[in-house]
């Protein structure tokens, strides 16, 4: 019997092995994946509400007074309205819009 001809079904093994794990790996990064960006939306959309909201980083906001100009904003424009008033805030202002992203989230992650 030729080697190769031997070989043949223990490669179809190893290929079938190699693409079941593959395919193992990629299943358990989109079931992680649907819980990280979801929270990550929700973030964003927080953000961007208090990035369109009139609270001031001199307000030295409370966690209260955060949450509800959060949703006084989402309130008022919509989260369409809040990406709408950041893009144009960039176009307009980038390094003002730059700090006050940062504002944003720095209040965010300590709320």
């Amino acid at each position: 019997m030729h080697p190769t001809i031997s070989d043949e079904p223990a490669r179809a093994g190893l290929a079938d092995q190699r693409h079941h794990a593959q395919r193992g790996a990629r299943a358990s990064t989109v079931r992680g994946a649907r819980r990280g960006p979801a929270r990550r939306n929700v973030d964003d959309a927080r953000c961007q509400a208090l990035f369109a909201s009139t609270l001031q980083r001199s307000d030295a906001p409370s966690a209260d007074k955060v949450a509800e100009a959060i949703r006084v904003t989402v309130q008022q424009l919509g989260t369409g309205g809040c990406a709408d008033w950041i893009a144009q805030e960039f176009g307009d202002h980038p390094e003002a819009a730059a700090k006050r992203t940062r504002w944003a989230r720095s209040l965010l992650s300590c709320a």
